[in-house]
């Protein structure tokens, strides 16, 4: 019977309604240490992990050579040393695009929900202060995304969906990337190319589509967020390490910029000391802040897992994965 380590947990399968094969032996672990993976590793030929957690690295990975697969379930596999798995011939895939659309939507709501400030809306109604917090922000104004000059770093697949439904909006889209896209690519998502500086400086809204790597990590520091208007937002459901989170509390404090929406952090789960998380509350209303769920929605992550699950069939049956992101 095929050994499979899963450290996707056994609740988002039956959260999915995803049901694993009944003839592999699927063996669910929480590993707090590399040699708590190592171990549980032992019998298995194939490991099954979430994007984001947990971290495999080399020392991992020379002690688990008999794994036949890596397969991520997401797009992402920043948390797993590829260079180190290559030169132990150890394939590691992912499933890409399979939750872009999930994540686009996700982008806009939060968009939407700082541009029309609906947590300070939300919390003041609440607390009976309703015709004190409209005065307020009919005063503030609430601005829609129409008109906006809306800049998106990165055009894969997650920010395609994000400029072709911001353009449908009634935003001026503009982006930048390492490598400019094709002019068919410019077109049919209606955005035109600008270099990071210029985007950053006129744009309204900035949101992050990047996969963290060597080139992205730090990508927005306190050089690039003093670039933004002050009545620009940031919006982050890429990585946490691709955004300077001191630099990003300074500019919250200060109010240099109007907000920020952060779905990642950088480690995950924050640790209490996060500075993101010990605003003054002038700052708290600037930040929405949600626990790395802009891909996970249920139809979303059913897509992820049953792709998952059909490339690992694929190596047991003795045909080649796809999208090995490493050989």
């Amino acid at each position: 019977m095929t050994v499979v380590i899963s450290a996707m947990p056994r609740w988002r399968f039956a959260a999915s309604q995803v049901a694993v094969p009944e003839d592999w032996d699927v063996r669910f672990i929480n590993p707090s240490t590399d040699e708590e993976l190592i171990l549980a590793c032992q019998e298995a030929e194939f490991l099954l992990v979430p994007a984001s957690v947990p971290e495999i690295n080399a020392h991992v990975l020379r002690n688990i050579t008999h794994i036949k697969l890596i397969q991520s379930v997401g797009a992402g596999f920043d948390r797993i040393d590829t260079q180190a798995a290559a030169a132990l011939h150890i394939p590691v895939a992912n499933v890409p695009g399979t939750n872009a659309k999930a994540v686009a939507e996700f982008t806009i709501g939060l968009i939407i929900a700082l541009k029309r400030r609906l947590l300070l809306a939300d919390r003041e109604v609440k607390a009976g202060r309703y015709q004190e917090i409209r005065e307020v922000l009919f005063t503030r104004g609430l601005s829609e995304i129409e008109g906006s000059k809306a800049g998106v770093i990165g055009l894969g697949s997650i920010g395609r969906q994000v400029a072709k439904i911001l353009t449908i909006l009634g935003a001026n889209v503009s982006y930048y990337s390492r490598r400019r896209q094709p002019p068919e690519i410019e077109a049919e998502c209606q955005v035109s190319y600008k270099p990071l500086e210029a985007l950053l400086a006129q744009s309204d809204v900035v949101s992050l589509h990047v996969p963290l790597n060597a080139a992205t990590r730090g990508l927005i520091g306190q050089r690039e967020l003093a670039l933004m208007s002050s009545g620009s937002i940031l919006i982050n459901t890429a990585r946490g390490e691709i955004v300077d989170q001191a630099a990003l509390t300074q500019v919250l404090e200060a109010g240099r910029i109007s907000g920020a929406a952060i779905d990642v952090f950088a480690p995950e789960p924050p640790a209490p000391v996060n500075p993101l998380l010990s605003l003054s509350p002038a700052a708290k209303d600037r930040l929405l802040v949600t626990p790395h769920i802009g891909g996970v929605t249920v139809e979303a992550m059913r897509k992820m897992l049953l792709a998952s699950l059909d490339n690992i069939a694929r190596a047991i049956n003795g045909q080649p994965p796809v999208n090995i992101v490493n050989l």
